[in-house]
């Protein structure tokens, strides 16, 4: 297990020198990073159980992309879209609990 470990984070430190060295390079795996965690956070209905934004630890995933630090994502457009989710989730559970209420 440890050969496996030791692999991996050899492998982490040529990509974050190379994202150091190559600023093009880095552009690339900020936009992957973006790309991938908007697309994590567009599951729907059933999936949004397993797929749970807020239980994800963004500083890791960006390591798997090479960055050193999590790149701040979209902006206030991420950040909208997670406030909006939130606020259209607890619109749903109090009409479930008003319609609840009236049985």
């Amino acid at each position: 297990m440890t050969g496996h470990f030791s692999s991996w984070f050899t492998f982490i430190l040529t990509i974050s020198g190379t994202l150091v060295v190559q600023p093009q390079m880095k552009k690339l795996a900020k936009d992957a990073f973006c790309s991938w965690v908007r697309a994590y956070t567009a599951h729907r209905g059933e999936l949004k159980r397993i797929f749970m934004v807020k239980k994800l630890h963004l500083g890791h995933v960006a390591k798997s992309f090479g960055l050193r630090e999590q790149p701040s994502l979209v902006g206030r457009s991420f950040q909208m879209q997670l406030k909006k989710r939130k606020r259209e989730h607890k619109m749903d559970n109090s009409f479930k609990k008003r319609r609840m209420a009236k049985k």
